[in-house]
């Protein structure tokens, strides 16, 4: 199948509606890793040496869990992320 034709593909180009700390988002991967998340979360910041970041999950069909720095999560729609920002000092 030609590039073309895959990205035309029923289902290749589907959004997915997620809540990140109660608010709605829409992406487009159907997998999103932890920085992705915390992007989302707080944009334009990551984690340093002084900065953690606490990232929990769950989904509609009852997966539950939390993410750290390396990880990825494969998403559905209604997917919950919620992302906590911590202060190490």
């Amino acid at each position: 199948m030609s590039n073309a034709r895959a990205e035309n593909a029923p289902g290749q180009n589907k959004t997915h509606d997620i809540i990140v700390n109660g608010r709605p988002r829409q992406v487009s991967d159907h997998k999103l890793t932890y920085i992705q998340v915390v992007q989302l979360a707080y944009p334009g910041e990551t984690p340093t040496d002084l900065i953690v970041f606490t990232v929990t999950f769950s989904n509609p069909h009852g997966k539950d869990g939390s993410m750290v720095e390396g990880d990825s999560q494969v998403i559905k729609d209604g997917t919950i992320f919620n992302v906590r920002k911590t202060d190490k000092s």
